[in-house]
């Protein structure tokens, strides 16, 4: 018993430290890891995000996601990882296209701008859009990534309605893992 005392006195010392400094940081967001539940990619949303299953059309047939989403008045944070359903070849380039192509179509959005890009060692795109939904003029930026082994891609979303920039987005955007560097919850 004797032993244990200095880490009882240490952590409660700690768990002091940390209420006397949580004031301080209470006007700080905590950010929310997300994990998808098959451990394909992981990304920080400014709170806990929600999860939903989707389905999109495809070249392939309709395919079954889960998504994760954070929205708050003027902005919203997209995550998904989908495994296609395909046992033969499987073009990256085609699976980047009719991502971003898919993507824009579901909000009725053009490319204002895309440039290649890797993460995790998986080539990418990002995609710079804009969208009229109503009165609300929408701005954001894609990323997509794909890779043939396994038939997969990976897409992340951060999109506002107002014309101010968002601070957070690229936060979001560079939280983003894939693959074997997918953060994991602890």
């Amino acid at each position: 018993m004797r032993a244990k005392a200095p880490l009882v006195i240490a952590l409660v010392g700690l768990t002091v430290a940390a209420v006397a400094v949580a004031p301080a940081l209470a006007g700080v967001p905590a950010w929310v890891l997300y994990t998808h539940p098959d451990k394909l990619m992981s990304a920080r949303f400014p709170d806990r995000p929600t999860e939903t299953e989707q389905e999109a059309p495809s070249a392939i047939g309709p395919i079954h996601f889960k998504l994760a989403m954070f929205a708050d008045s003027s902005r919203t944070y997209l995550a998904t990882a989908i495994i296609y359903p395909i046992k033969g070849k499987f073009s990256v380039k085609g699976a980047l296209d009719g991502a971003r192509d898919q993507a824009l179509a579901n909000i009725k959005g053009k490319a204002t701008s895309e440039k290649p890009i890797k993460l995790d060692g998986y080539e990418g795109r990002e995609v710079a859009f804009e969208a009229q939904a109503g009165e609300q003029h929408i701005r954001g930026a894609l990323r997509i990534f794909a890779s043939a082994k396994p038939p997969s891609a990976f897409i992340a979303t951060a999109m506002r309605v107002n014309d101010a920039p968002d601070p957070d987005a690229q936060k979001f955007l560079d939280s983003i893992h894939l693959g074997k560097k997918t953060e994991l919850k602890r």
